[in-house]
């Protein structure tokens, strides 16, 4: 932590005022630039000794839902005086806000209101929150903006991720209209542990279809388009996500234009989110040369034996592929459950799952040729339900 400047009192012969200006500047040296007092470092390095030594252990600590809050309540205060207030435990992989901090909108969480505010209304989802691994946790900042806190390195472990965090989500990269990673609005040490803060997104796309959304094909189909412009600007600046199933799309709102109390006007944005396991290619390296080599394992899950995921015959192969094809096969493969029954757009994304990854479609050409199709139908086309057929 920096520390800021003082400017020191000199007035000859003064000896009190000599004294009061000590105090006030080992005061001011007592916080950090803004203003949090900052902590000892003997006090640091007994936190730093009860948590997890390595990412592997912080995601799948001992103990399951009861390890991780275990971890997380050990550094409550230490996020406190951070601005943050970690969000309650309601008891599995679900979390609810503080009671002592009001809310105030993030710009990335919305909620209709066509369903009143009562028990079945949509304004209650901005009230709960699943963190699926112990890696993460929501939290209220102090302003009452909600934002999810994410364990990013400990040590070396998660040096690429932080190096592609800070590359997309921060800086002037972070604000182009084609890049939907998800923004990164601070980072923070204690030790060798790096935290990052991100906005709490309002929904995932996992909810688009066959849950409880009544999103119609048009609303689908416009964050699909999102999800390819996403994936094709990163492709474009040398960044594979690897990871880039529909779950790790998040939606500002679901639009439910198939419900008959919904007026649909403006459209979600979508983010990508989670990219541990993300690679960055340096511009030099040729294209020909910007593969990968198995799995997309990662320092939180390095063992093949804990990788869940589908993978494509490439991988599995164990020779060099293209790690931009993966991108698009998994996130195509995680869509393969649904048929929007428009033949030329499902055309597409059956596509994006060929076999042979030399004759699957890339992102940037799955954006071109569907934006194509939908601005040759009548909008009403599109305000259909899906066909959500067999998981895939």
């Amino acid at each position: 932590m920096s520390t800021r400047s003082t400017t020191t009192l000199w007035l000859a012969g003064a000896t009190v005022t000599s004294i009061l200006a000590a105090i006030v500047s080992s005061s001011v040296l007592a916080k950090s630039s803004t203003g949090t007092p900052r902590r000892h470092g003997s006090d640091t390095d007994s936190l730093r000794q009860k948590l997890p030594t390595s990412l592997a252990e912080w995601r799948s600590p001992e103990g399951y839902e009861e390890g991780e809050n275990a971890i997380w309540q050990t550094i409550q205060d230490f996020l406190r005086t951070r601005g943050y207030t970690l969000w309650r435990h309601l008891g599995l992989t679900a979390y609810a806000p503080p009671h002592d901090l009001e809310p105030t909108c993030n710009g990335f969480a919305y909620a209709p209101i066509h369903l009143g505010w009562g028990p079945e209304g949509r304004v209650r989802n901005l009230s709960r929150i699943d963190c699926m691994n112990g890696l993460m946790r929501a939290a209220r900042a102090v302003d009452g903006r909600d934002v999810v806190i994410r364990v990013i390195r400990i040590g070396i472990d998660g040096e690429c991720h932080l190096e592609v965090l800070k590359y997309i989500s921060r800086g002037l990269c972070s604000q182009v209209t084609p890049n939907h990673a998800i923004p990164l609005f601070e980072l923070f040490e204690l030790g060798d542990i790096t935290f990052g803060v991100f906005p709490r997104v309002g929904c995932g796309m996992l909810d688009a279809y066959d849950s409880w959304p009544q999103n119609s094909v048009g609303d689908i189909v416009d964050m699909i388009l999102q999800c390819f412009e996403a994936l094709g600007y990163l492709h474009s600046i040398g960044v594979a996500h690897r990871d880039a199933f529909k779950d790790n799309f998040l939606v500002q709102w679901h639009p439910e234009s198939l419900s008959p109390r919904q007026i649909t006007v403006s459209r979600p944005r979508v983010y990508l989110n989670d990219f541990e396991t993300a690679i960055r290619f340096d511009p030099d390296i040729p294209p020909s040369d910007r593969t990968c080599v198995g799995p997309p394992l990662c320092a939180s899950f390095p063992l093949l034996d804990e990788y869940t995921r589908p993978m494509p015959d490439e991988v599995l192969s164990g020779q060099p592929y293209d790690p931009f094809k993966l991108d698009v096969w998994q996130f195509g493969t995680s869509l393969s459950d649904m048929k929007t029954t428009i033949p030329e757009i499902d055309a597409i994304l059956n596509a994006t799952i060929e076999r042979d990854p030399q004759s699957r479609i890339s992102a940037l050409d799955a954006l071109k040729q569907m934006s194509k199709v939908v601005q040759s139908l009548v909008p009403e086309t599109l305000k259909i339900a899906p066909l959500v057929t067999s998981q895939f």
